[in-house]
């Protein structure tokens, strides 16, 4: 009897062993499966969040290139306006200056030649300029002041000249910043390419 219980002791021991083995087995199996589901679900947050970041930093870029295009445009168009600006000063200055010259007296006196009826006109131009030129404007305009055309100095006009009617129903304007506006669009085609090529 002894060792009959020796026995079932020995198979008792042996199934629970074996039982705990298949347990400690089933336990690990299920470990490395929660192990593996755990890295699969890290893996895949992993993964969601760096292709979030990827989308974030693309973006980011792209703002930041369109900011800097921008950019660039602005100072550009800043650039060209302030440029622009310049010319057209200094093209109201140097057409404002030949028309403050002696050779402006025969340009004077085409216009009023070619504007008919003198007795009916009006010569504006600055005091300054025709206490200047006063003497040779009345020598080549002779005739025509004899014809009944007047010779007006006024501060008004800043360079040049204006050829009016006498009742104001129309005038010619031939002061500088007028001509240089005249002369602009033929020059601003030229300036900005040159600029801007």
């Amino acid at each position: 009897m002894a060792q009959q219980i020796q026995e079932l002791v020995a198979s008792i021991r042996k199934d629970g062993i074996e039982v705990a083995q298949q347990e400690a087995h089933a336990i690990v199996e299920e470990a490395k499966a929660q192990a593996a589901e755990i890295l699969a679900k890290a893996k895949k947050e992993h993964d969601g969040l760096l292709s979030k970041a990827e989308r974030e930093i693309a973006t980011k870029e792209q703002s930041a290139r369109a900011s800097l295009a921008q950019a660039s445009r602005d100072v550009q168009i800043s650039m060209r306006d302030a440029l622009t600006a310049q010319l057209d000063r200094i093209l109201v200055d140097t057409v404002s200056k030949a028309l403050s010259s002696k050779d402006v007296v025969s340009l004077i006196k085409t216009v009023v030649t070619l504007a008919g009826t003198p007795e009916t006109k009006i010569l504006e131009m600055n005091k300054t300029e025709f206490e200047a030129l006063g003497e040779s404007l009345k020598a080549s305009l002779a005739d025509e002041l004899k014809k009944g055309l007047e010779i007006r100095p006024v501060m008004a006009v800043d360079g040049g000249f204006k050829l009016a009617e006498k009742d104001g129903t129309s005038f010619f304007d031939f002061t500088g910043a007028e001509t240089a506006a005249l002369l602009k669009p033929y020059l601003s085609h030229a300036i900005e390419a040159l600029i801007f090529s």
